[in-house]
C-alpha cells in the first residue's frame, strides 16, 4: 500500500479531495494532512510517504521550496503539485526536480486519479516499493528484522543507539523527531543513514518491529487483540488491524484462534 500526505493552506481544498478520492481504489492510504508549508515539512519527515500531493504557493514556506530542499536530501518522496497558477516558470521549476504531475485547481477527480496512477507507476518502477511488498509475509519480516539485528555491530552509533531506543519504546508512538531529540541530530540526516544502513526507512522499521512484537504477544492466550495493540503503542485499535493485516496478510486475531 502506498502512503499519501495532503499540504494545503486551504483546507476546504484538502477536505473536498479527501472526500472525492477513493484511495482504496489504488492501493493508497492517507496518513497525513498539513495546512501550511511549515507543518507540511514536518509531516514529511516525520511519516516519510510515498506520495505527497502539494499546493505550489503556501504563505511563509512554499511547496516549491519543500520540494527543491528533500530533492536535495534524496527523499524519495514522489510529489503531485496542485496550484492555481498557471505559470510556466513554477511548473518548469517543478519539473526540474522530478515532479510528477501539475494539476490546477480546482482539481477533477479524473484529474487527481491519472495523477496517482501516473506516480504510482513511477514508484514501481524505480524498485521503492519493492521492500513494502516483502514485508506482507511474515518470514519477509522476520529475516527482515534477523538482517539487520544480525549486523548491529557493524551499523554507525547513531543508527544502533535508534534501534535500542525503539525496542526500549515499543509500547509508545514512536516518531522520527523523537529520535532526532534523543541523538542531537538533524531528522532529515538521521533519516538519510538509517535508510542507507539498514535499507528500510524510520517508519518502515518502527512498524515492522511493533508488529512483529504483537505477534508475539498475540500467541500467549491471556493477551487479547485490543490489549496488544496498546501494548505495542498503538491507541487505535482499527489502525492496528489495518497495518497487522497489511503486513502479514491475515488479522491478528488469527493467530488467536
Amino acid at each position: 500500500m502506498f502512503s499519501v500526505v495532503l499540504i494545503d493552506d486551504n483546507k476546504i481544498a484538502v477536505e473536498g479531495i479527501c472526500r472525492s478520492t477513493d484511495w482504496k481504489k489504488f492501493d493508497c492510504e492517507l496518513i497525513g494532512k498539513a495546512y501550511n508549508g511549515l507543518d507540511g515539512l514536518k509531516l514529511i519527515y516525520r511519516t516519510d510517504p510515498d506520495i505527497a500531493v502539494i499546493d505550489i504557493k503556501m504563505p511563509g514556506f512554499d511547496g516549491l521550496e519543500i520540494i527543491r530542499r528533500l530533492h536535495e536530501e534524496t527523499y524519495d518522496t514522489q510529489f503531485i503539485i496542485i496550484s492555481g497558477y498557471d505559470n510556466f516558470k513554477y511548473a518548469k521549476d517543478a519539473m526540474h526536480y522530478g515532479v510528477s504531475d501539475y494539476l490546477l485547481k480546482p482539481v477533477m477527480v479524473e484529474e487527481l486519479e491519472s495523477a496517482l496512477t501516473n506516480v504510482i507507476a513511477k514508484i514501481q518502477k524505480n524498485g521503492r516499493h519493492q521492500m513494502v511488498r516483502k514485508m506482507r509475509d511474515m518470514r519477509g519480516a522476520e529475516q527482515q528484522l534477523y538482517a539487520i539485528h544480525s549486523r548491529l555491530s557493524s551499523l554507525s552509533p547513531s543508527v544502533t543507539e535508534a534501534i535500542r531506543y525503539i525496542d526500549r519504546h515499543i509500547d509508545q508512538n514512536i516518531a522520527l523527531s523523537d529520535i532526532g531529540k534523543e541523538l542531537v541530530l538533524s531528522t532529515a540526516y538521521f533519516s538519510k543513514i538509517f535508510k542507507k544502513e539498514t535499507g528500510l526507512n524510520f517508519v518502515q522499521y518502527v512498524t515492522l518491529v511493533k508488529m512483529e512484537n504483537a505477534r508475539k504477544l498475540l500467541r500467549n492466550p491471556r493477551n487479547r487483540v485490543n490489549e496488544v495493540a496498546r501494548m505495542v503503542g498503538y491507541k487505535d485499535y482499527r489502525y492496528f488491524y489495518d497495518v497487522f493485516k497489511r503486513i502479514y496478510g491475515h488479522p491478528p486475531h488469527d493467530i488467536k484462534a
